[in-house]
């Protein structure tokens, strides 16, 4: 049975939902930074630390990754890294001491997000959509933006209704 359209757009829609999430799941630190704060007093700038020691992972672990793209293909370094984000999105909310927040946020989401991001979806998204490929690249990645305006105002509305704990799990 054939499709009324081009299956590769259903791809590009996958993709769209994809990066909406993966990329916003991980700049949502921001929302649930001042209730931890507020929640164990520790300072700023050791709190903020697990954030940017999620870079420091990202840059370290993004040739290792991409390599490992190249010999098994996108598809488990993606499986890989929704493991990854999702462990330390679950285990966040056990936090009691700033390692954790390190460990969780910092190198489980971190290394998690570079096999959900750009590099993955690029590598294998041109491959479906051909005639239009500029297009269908744009659109699955304003996947980004989209999700910004829609996830991150109700990670901050379930924070506001629970706690950070509670958002962070969902």
């Amino acid at each position: 049975m054939r499709l009324p359209f081009y299956y590769g757009w259903v791809i590009v829609a996958v993709t769209f939902v994809t990066m909406a999430i993966g990329v916003n799941a991980r700049t949502a630190f921001s929302l649930f930074y001042p209730p931890i704060i507020a929640e164990f007093g520790w300072e700023r700038g050791v709190t903020a630390g697990a954030f940017s020691f999620g870079f420091v992972v990202s840059g370290i672990v993004s040739p290792l990754i991409g390599r490992l793209m190249d010999r098994t293909g996108p598809r488990a370094v993606m499986e890989l890294g929704v493991a990854l984000r999702a462990g330390g999105l679950l285990l966040a909310p056990l936090t009691s001491q700033p390692w954790h927040l390190y460990v969780t946020i910092g190198v489980m989401v971190g290394a998690g997000s570079v096999c959900l991001g750009y590099s993955g979806q690029s590598l294998f998204l041109p491959n479906w959509v051909i005639r239009r490929r500029g297009l269908a690249i744009g659109v699955a990645f304003a996947g980004v933006g989209i999700g910004s305006m829609t996830l991150l105002p109700w990670v901050q509305h379930m924070i506001a209704q629970t706690d950070w704990r509670a958002a962070c799990t969902a």
